[in-house]
């Protein structure tokens, strides 16, 4: 017994090393500031879901392929997540020197520490950038390659991959404006229905007496007929027409429209008497 516990215990200090590098997370590079630093990190949570998964080979224009682990080594290549394949395989950047910047419908992970370029710009590096995108159907890692043919990416190397583990980071749940304008609907509906209930029920009121507060709310309507007449038939209110602008009272109800109506016509009458 002693003997087989003996040889599990080698067999695990073994296979621990191996499953680390398999699932060796990135790490912000240290030339990050600390309260960044913190940011970053959370970010990296997002892809937590899809940690150790590849995207395979993918081939640009130019024939040259390419690999991405996310954040997880490739085969033969420790501490490396994205290569240029091939015979002899190019590390574009490593695990732990890695930059993340995000927005709501996006994250990119940068690899630094790439080999130096052959074109000697003051010791510059190549970088490996992959944008991660916002998508709800996609559930695999497919990795395509940016092209740059103006080359404003210098010494640089651009990845689209599209995934729904990314979408968490777009906002969830009702903007600020959706929730005011449910909390004032809410708000009338329970105004109108408590004050309904209570005309009713407590004072006996019937039909249009129902309506709390009703005089103020007939005023509201006057008033907005009232724009309703001065916007579309300016013709009539603002000087336009046969009628002066000055003539015009606001809105009034039929009863009291029908009155003056009758009024004016039985003047007409008197004057067309003999």
């Amino acid at each position: 017994m002693a003997g087989m516990m003996k040889t599990l215990l080698v067999v695990m200090v073994v296979a621990m090393p191996g499953l680390e590098l398999t699932r060796a997370e990135c790490t912000v590079d240290p030339s990050v500031k600390a309260e960044s630093k913190l940011e970053q990190e959370k970010l990296l949570q997002t892809l937590s879901p899809i940690i150790g998964q590849r995207s395979g080979e993918v081939q640009d224009k130019h024939d040259n392929t390419y690999e991405f682990a996310v954040c997880s080594d490739l085969p033969n290549l420790p501490g490396v997540s994205l290569a240029q394949t091939g015979k002899t395989p190019v590390p574009l950047g490593y695990n732990n020197q890695t930059l993340v910047s995000s927005d709501k419908h996006w994250l990119m992970l940068t690899f630094l520490g790439g080999p130096a370029s052959q074109a000697g710009c003051n010791g510059s590096h190549w970088q490996g950038h992959v944008v991660f995108i916002c998508d709800h159907d996609q559930d695999k890692i497919e990795m395509k390659v940016l092209d740059d043919p103006n080359f404003t990416l210098k010494f640089s190397a651009m990845f689209v991959v599209r995934h729904r583990s990314i979408c968490s980071l777009s906002q969830k749940g009702l903007s600020g404006g959706a929730i005011f304008f449910i909390l004032l609907l809410v708000s009338f509906s329970l105004y109108f229905t408590f004050g309904f209930l209570y005309l009713r029920l407590v004072r006996g009121a019937k039909g249009v007496e129902q309506i709390p507060n009703r005089n103020f709310w007939f005023r509201v309507g006057n008033l907005l007929a009232d724009g309703c007449e001065t916007v579309f038939r300016c013709d009539r209110y603002c000087g336009a027409g046969e009628r002066p602008s000055s003539s015009y009272s606001g809105y009034s109800p039929i009863d009291e429209q029908l009155a003056q109506d009758l009024q004016d016509g039985d003047r007409d009458s008197a004057l067309l008497s003999p």
